[in-house]
């Protein structure tokens, strides 16, 4: 799919006078222009670094797919807006942790940030249980707050806003929730495989799992009619043993298997899965399955269906159309050695959002913008990454474009890739519910035939 970039009209109307340019040579980066302000309105810009917390898994099972690749991002980000002048002239200084120790753990450690630390802004949380139970700390404790991974699709989905100041608050999603996941697996399916008559699930346990289930059930439903569904299947996280699971969905006579397996649980299941021969009985759905190819290695079996929780791959989009992919994919692979994956490109998301955030509002108030004007300042932002363009909606959700593939072994890679010639990319209006709809409610209401004219 062609990229459409930003028009001038357009870039006006979401940047307000900042000029956002990003990507090597004049790619990467942002500048801005801020208007003359009055003498009664001028403030200065502090000397002093802006203090950065960003916070990932650092140790645990999600720690090698997820948070460590993402935390490699976010220093790799910060060196390069420290080298190329900063925001608005301050240079960064950035601190990781760890997300490890549940909900509680991080809700202690976000008001230690914000009321002790005093940090600019915190960048953080894959898990979905630690979002919720954080963000709504942006207005308790008037602290800006950027969650840059966790999928939930409910965090700001209530029928009431939990939050206060402006509408939808403080923090702000900086990438697309599980929506495009699983509604761009449905998709997909039917795209390549509308005769599908039986479909299963494994999927965690908990809010993340159950969630991914719902929006992909009821997309799948109403894609493809008729579909039957043989076999839920729902282990604890941290499981070590599948083999029942792995058995079961062998007798269920599904064709596609969908998942939403995480992490290491994602790893051990596949790899146990490999053993059992259940790659040779059906074909399996990851809903963010993007890293595992990488991860398990030339074991990882062909003609999975991957979903790349947007479209962050690092073949994607190709080099010679979108050099600040191929920056960026290179820059990453010569300082990691290993391929940036969709947590990466999350990374990117967060800090450069925040900095086209802090930018845009600048040139509105003439100086360094409040916390409450950044957030403000966020809302209908767009800017390009790595990954084609980024909205944020008025919500203070991200919205993006999401890349569904096949796994198919390349000669010249150590992993599995996405098939070129199976790749699908559906644009954000597709699989993104419009601000102020649930996304359960707006799949319902699509009409027969919907998006597969």
């Amino acid at each position: 799919m062609t990229k459409k970039k930003i028009g001038r009209r357009e870039f006006i109307k979401s940047a307000g006078a900042a000029g956002i340019g990003l990507g090597a040579a004049g790619l990467i980066g942002s500048t801005v222009n801020v208007r003359k302000a009055t003498a009664a309105q001028a403030r200065s810009v502090p000397k002093t670094p802006i203090r950065i917390a960003t916070i990932s898994f650092l140790t645990g099972a999600a720690a090698a797919p997820f948070g460590i690749p993402g935390d490699n991002s976010y220093k790799m980000c910060v060196d390069e807006i420290n080298k190329t002048g900063g925001i608005l002239g301050r240079k960064i200084q950035m601190k990781s942790y760890d997300e490890s120790g549940g909900a509680g753990t991080q809700v202690k450690l976000a008001r230690k940030l914000i009321l002790e630390d005093k940090v600019d802004v915190i960048l953080g949380y894959i898990s979905s249980g630690n979002c919720k139970a954080v963000l709504p700390l942006s207005d308790e404790l008037g602290g800006l707050i950027i969650a840059y991974d966790c999928g939930t699709h409910v965090l700001m989905e209530k029928k009431r806003s939990p939050y206060k100041v402006p509408k939808y608050g403080l923090g702000f999603r900086s990438s697309a929730h599980l929506g495009i996941d699983n509604i761009g697996l449905a998709l997909y399916i039917k795209k390549y495989f509308p005769d599908i008559k039986k479909i299963a699930g494994i999927n965690p346990d908990y809010a993340w799992g159950r969630d991914s289930w719902l929006i992909f059930e009821t997309a799948i439903k109403k894609l493809v009619p008729g579909v039957q569904v043989v076999k839920k299947l729902w282990p604890k996280l941290f499981t070590t043993d599948y083999t029942a699971h792995i058995s079961a969905l062998i007798g269920s006579g599904a064709e596609v298997i969908h998942s939403a397996l995480w992490g290491g649980d994602a790893v051990t299941f596949t790899k146990q899965a490999i053993g059992m021969g259940l790659f040779k009985k059906a074909r399996m759905a990851f809903s963010r399955g993007e890293p595992y190819p990488q991860e398990v290695g030339m074991d990882y079996p062909e003609g999975q269906i991957i979903c790349c929780a947007g479209t962050h791959y690092f073949l994607y989009p190709p080099a010679d159309k979108w050099p600040l992919n191929k920056w960026f994919v290179e820059t990453y692979h010569k300082r990691y050695n290993k391929y940036p994956t969709y947590p990466c490109y999350h990374a990117y998301q967060a800090i450069y959002v925040y900095k086209a955030a802090v930018e845009k509002a600048a040139s509105l108030v003439g100086g360094w913008p409040t916390k409450e004007e950044i957030s403000k300042a966020a809302a209908g932002l767009s800017i390009q990454t790595p990954s084609g363009i980024l909205t944020i909606g008025d919500d203070h959700n991200g919205r993006e474009d999401v890349l569904v593939g096949i796994s198919k072994k390349v000669k010249g890679y150590s992993f599995p890739i996405l098939d070129p010639d199976r790749m699908s990319v559906f644009p954000a209006l597709m699989c993104n519910a419009p601000p102020g709809i649930r996304t359960q409610d707006w799949i319902e209401s699509w009409k027969e035939g919907r998006w597969l004219g």
